[in-house]
């Protein structure tokens, strides 16, 4: 019966929508978490960013708080500029590393749930990419 009175949010997001730059930066940064090799490609080529912002999305049957929410994003990519001088994405890779590292000292919890996201979103879009080829 409980179930009959489940109430949704008709005001619950559907979508988290980044500005181009906000894109462009966590491209960037899901590139230094995820290196690329021979054998795996960047992941920015994999155009992952949507389906990492849906895992980001509050869920009504998904009870724990998330370490990783739109608004901690848009702070991190937020501080993640300020501390670059302005742009994070025009610095270089060696400075973009440093600031990571600098995150992940700093707020272990929030940078370990990026980090997680990435790689989740990061591998399950490979695989359902690579399972037709492998069929």
């Amino acid at each position: 019966m409980s179930d009959m009175f489940r109430l949704t949010s008709p005001f619950r997001k559907q979508k988290i929508e980044l500005t181009t730059e906000e894109r462009a930066q966590l491209n960037v940064i899901i590139d230094l978490l995820i290196p690329s090799d021979k054998d795996f490609p960047p992941p920015s080529s994999l155009q992952l960013i949507d389906d990492f912002l849906h895992h980001l999305l509050p869920k009504a049957n998904y009870r724990a708080t998330l370490l990783l929410n739109e608004k901690r994003l848009r702070s991190v990519l937020h501080e993640l500029n300020i501390s670059a001088g302005g742009s994070f994405c025009r610095i270089e890779e060696t400075t973009q590393q440093k600031l990571l590292k600098h995150l992940e000292f700093r707020d272990p919890a929030t940078f370990q749930a990026l980090w997680t996201l990435a790689n989740h979103s990061y591998y399950t879009l490979l695989a359902t990419r690579l399972r037709p080829q492998l069929a």
